[in-house]
């Protein structure tokens, strides 16, 4: 492969929407009842003492981090402070992580408890460019090692992120903390009071709650889809495993307290939410991202062709001998021109190329240095529009790292950067085969005593209508100030977010119970705060 002497590339993300969301001309409707009366009634069931387990969403988990603020709007919060009018308590204790801004990562030291620690994502805008971009402010590792300091025996929320549904079912979630231990879980641990001898679940449970709310089963969809399907960093959901744990948590919540009513929730459809559809709804899709000038990248252009022509006749003689189906080969073409080009990614369904070029060495096909040069490429092709470039990718994609290689062009994307069509296709029907999971126990289990909040198609159906209205005031589905409904990781909502989300399952809880429970307001909650000036 010759050297290439210059990559003219620019792969600008700006976040352009932000300038212009408020130039609003038409407002779509929204599917949202209004806001009702101020009290309710609570029908056949009983409010008084209200609990909930869930993940990241039930813990009020915002901006990236759990945090004072997120907490103080988290969905169980939320849930019950609409309760509270049709004869709940106001009482709702949580594992209070008495952090402003919480603990995201180490930075780039890998260290924790250093300067460059990460705490909350907030917006920031250049004073120089006027680029927006997202930024971290100080990360507080104490706040995670720190021990909850209220009564543990009092709580209502047990929920905690960073999850995945099997740590709810054993008590080893408190602890030890040790690589032998991987379903310890330090948001957990802080707050757990039996030392480690009664499971999340189990101390739910024995909460002595008259009525409950349960989201599980949803974070290790999170999780998994969030790190771009690479199962070095998360694993990936199992729907039979998930469907027996789920089977066994819901059981042993209507056996262990007979008495108690509840809500849950299935799994949403994750993928529409703004993490997984932010690139290609505001630079390009995958197949028209990396921009190549005609002129300016003229040789740059012809050395990728040269790159290309030698990759396509690897495949088309592996095709011909039969070690790559004729499908595979014509899937993986690589291809440049001046203009708008795919992405290059890596693809770990397809074959691995690596063993097959080494028969062509052995067999004098191709030399030894041609061989070394497609080493980065045994797992590549180009990307298609069914692929999804999460917004991590952001951070790297256009990125060069030496004068030829450029992440996404010359250099294929990482799994942890890609959702590739494979993945995804499996990660629906995971979904799915839980979600019908999810149904079928509630039907077996606990018809009479549990409501089922139906999210598939949830977040579509509001990303379809935005911006839309709610009591007057304009929410749209992004995380732009003022009017977003979520927080700036993407993923996980703001205040007016979750007022949403809580809203759908009082809907269940009305439908199922006969009460009257009244919906939130979620206009009378901030939106996204406006971006930090910085250089």
């Amino acid at each position: 492969m010759k050297k290439f002497k210059s990559i003219i590339l620019t792969v600008a993300f700006s976040l352009v929407f932000f300038a212009c969301e408020q130039e609003m001309t038409e407002l779509k409707p929204n599917v949202y009842n209004p806001a009702g009366t101020p009290s309710g009634d609570s029908g056949s069931a009983d409010f008084s003492k209200f609990v909930t387990i869930g993940g990241s969403f039930t813990a009020g988990l915002m901006d990236g981090t759990l945090n004072t603020s997120g907490q103080m709007h988290s969905l169980g919060k939320m849930i019950n402070n609409q309760l509270q009018l049709a004869g709940g308590s106001s009482t709702f204790n949580q594992p209070d992580i008495n952090s402003e801004n919480g603990y995201l990562g180490p930075g780039p030291d890998g260290v924790a408890g250093t300067s460059d620690d990460q705490g909350k994502t907030y917006l920031t805008i250049s004073a120089s460019t006027g680029a927006i971009g997202v930024g971290f402010s100080q990360g507080d590792a104490a706040s995670v090692a720190t021990p909850y300091s209220g009564d543990k025996s009092a709580l209502n929320n047990f929920a905690f992120p960073n999850s995945v549904m099997a740590m709810y079912l054993t008590a080893a979630a408190g602890g030890p903390n040790v690589a032998q231990n991987p379903a310890f879980n330090s948001f957990f641990a802080r707050f757990d009071a039996s030392g480690a001898t009664v499971s999340p679940l189990g101390q739910f449970i024995g909460s002595g709650g008259s009525f409950f709310m349960s989201w599980l089963g949803f974070s290790d969809f999170v999780a998994y889809s969030a790190r771009g399907g690479d199962e070095t960093q998360a694993p990936k959901p199992n729907a039979t495993e998930l469907a027996t744990y789920y089977q066994q948590a819901l059981g042993a919540m209507l056996t262990n307290n007979p008495v108690w009513k509840g809500v849950i929730g299935n799994v949403p459809d994750i993928l529409a939410l703004p993490y997984f559809q932010f690139i290609s709804s505001t630079v390009a899709k995958p197949t028209g991202i990396i921009p190549l000038h005609p002129t300016d990248d003229a040789a740059t252009i012809g050395q990728l062709q040269a790159l290309e022509i030698g990759f396509n006749q690897t495949l088309a003689g592996l095709s011909a001998q039969g070690f790559i189906t004729a499908d595979e080969a014509a899937a993986r073409q690589l291809s440049w021109s001046a203009g708008a080009n795919a992405v290059l990614i890596n693809d770990e369904s397809l074959t691995d190329l690596g063993p097959l070029w080494d028969g062509l060495v052995a067999a004098s096909q191709i030399d030894a240095t041609t061989r070394a040069q497609l080493e980065p490429y045994r797992m590549a092709r180009m990307a298609t529009d069914n692929d999804i470039l999460p917004l991590a990718a952001q951070q790297v994609l256009g990125v060069a790292v030496s004068p030829t290689v450029v992440w996404g062009v010359t250099a294929p994307l990482t799994d942890e950067y890609v959702l590739t069509a494979s993945e995804l296709y499996e990660f629906e029907v995971a979904r799915a085969t839980v979600n019908g999971a999810i149904a079928s126990a509630v039907a077996t289990l606990g018809s009479d005593r549990v409501a089922l909040a139906n999210f598939d198609g949830f977040f579509q159906t509001y990303g379809g209508a935005s911006p839309f209205v709610v009591n007057n005031s304009v929410i749209t589905y992004d995380f732009a100030p003022p009017t977003g409904m979520f927080s700036t990781d993407g993923i996980h909502p703001n205040a007016r977010g979750y007022s949403l989300i809580a809203n759908k399952f009082i809907d269940a809880i009305n439908e199922k119970f006969g009460a009257t429970v009244p919906h939130g307001n979620p206009a009378s909650f901030p939106g996204p705060g406006f971006p930090v000036t910085v250089e």
